[in-house]
């Protein structure tokens, strides 16, 4: 089971590897994770949590008690690639100590941290590798841990969600995408995170403040509404297509509201469009010659109507919206291809998680 506890939703989804390939068991999970029970990617309200996870696996059909679950937030957990001289063993462990220290904004004593070589390039002198490196708050692991225990469920890997998108849009892809440069743009609640995966291998990460908050902050503020008002006026009305443009036999009101919501949330999404594009521009200059080829959205946010066009207008990158469940199999009697492709991008990181020792790293 991959499970992602978020700050508006927690996501789960069951994996089971057959000789077919990987299949879908029971129905994915998408629930409002319980008021106040989860702030900044870490775990405040453990019984909370739990009681939500308990009744999301009896709901979901779910047969396994074995989790696989990711941290996040833009507090509590860093992720980074740090490029070096090739090395390894103790002299590669010496190096990343000093490499923690420099770049965790935290306590070091504090933190549980890993670290894998993704990349090695042979150049004489100039060999170099890539290190990816991820450390996270102890107290933040050990809340997650205590509120899956707490559903009785089994935790048996703390993963990162980069290495998870990867997983399930990029890795286990069947057009072609392992053999490309691709950029996912996980946006969610607090913060957008920016991987860029090359030929299947994570090669760089960025998290930025535009998430889905900023957008129903700009609705509350703007409208005069609730926080849960402006959540659902931007899931109801949220739409960045070119709205004139569409034949719609919506009633007037609807279409008013649709073009008032755009007008609203248009601002922070030029903001994200923007730091995305300086994303792709800064790897750019440090891969001089490569190009991305396409950028894929994922997360609650990415299913906007016309977000991808508009993310591919303002940075000229090709972008579509993330379907993790486009390479798996699935019941179609039970699961409608309409329900997944609508859950996908928000339940991307848990697929990719529930994969995690189904494929070779």
């Amino acid at each position: 089971m991959g499970l992602d506890i978020g700050g508006e939703a927690i996501k789960a989804v069951q994996l089971r590897k057959t000789g077919e390939g990987l299949r879908v068991v029971g129905r994915p999970g998408y629930v409002p994770t319980p008021l106040g029970s989860v702030s900044g990617g870490v775990v405040v309200d453990e019984e909370a949590v739990s009681a939500a996870l308990a009744e999301t696996v009896a709901d979901c059909g779910f047969t396994t008690r074995n989790v696989v679950a990711s941290v996040g937030g833009n507090t509590s957990v860093t992720v980074r690639v740090a490029g070096m001289p090739r090395m390894s063993g103790r002299e590669l462990a010496d190096a990343m100590d000093y490499e923690l220290d420099r770049q965790v904004p935290f306590p070091i004593d504090q933190v549980i941290y890993d670290y894998q070589i993704i990349e090695s390039t042979n150049g004489g002198e100039e060999d170099e590798m890539s290190v990816l490196l991820a450390a996270a708050q102890e107290d933040m692991v050990n809340a997650h841990v205590a509120a899956i225990t707490g559903a009785r469920l089994h935790p048996i890997h703390i993963d990162i969600e980069p290495l998870a998108l990867s997983r399930a849009l990029v890795n286990v892809s069947t057009n072609g995408y392992n053999q490309q440069t691709v950029a996912i743009a996980h946006i969610g609640a607090s913060q957008t995170e920016i991987s860029i995966v090359r030929d299947g291998s994570l090669e760089f990460v960025r998290a930025i403040p535009t998430a889905g908050e900023a957008l129903t902050t700009a609705i509350r503020q703007e409208m005069g509404v609730d926080d849960t008002q402006a959540e659902q006026a931007k899931r109801q009305f949220g739409d960045v297509r070119d709205l004139a443009s569409l034949k719609r036999d919506e009633p007037e009101q609807v279409q008013e509201a649709r073009q008032a919501i755009q007008n609203i949330i248009s601002e922070p999404l030029f903001e994200l469009t923007t730091e995305l594009g300086r994303t792709v521009d800064f790897y750019r200059r440090q891969h001089p010659g490569e190009e991305i080829n396409r950028i894929v959205l994922a997360g609650g946010s990415a299913v906007i109507p016309g977000l991808a066009n508009f993310v591919a207008a303002e940075t000229g990158v090709s972008a579509e919206v993330a379907n993790p469940y486009q390479y798996l199999i699935y019941d179609a009697d039970q699961l409608s291809e309409a329900y997944l492709r609508d859950v996908g991008p928000a339940t991307a990181v848990a697929v990719g998680l529930a994969m995690r020792d189904m494929l070779a790293e």
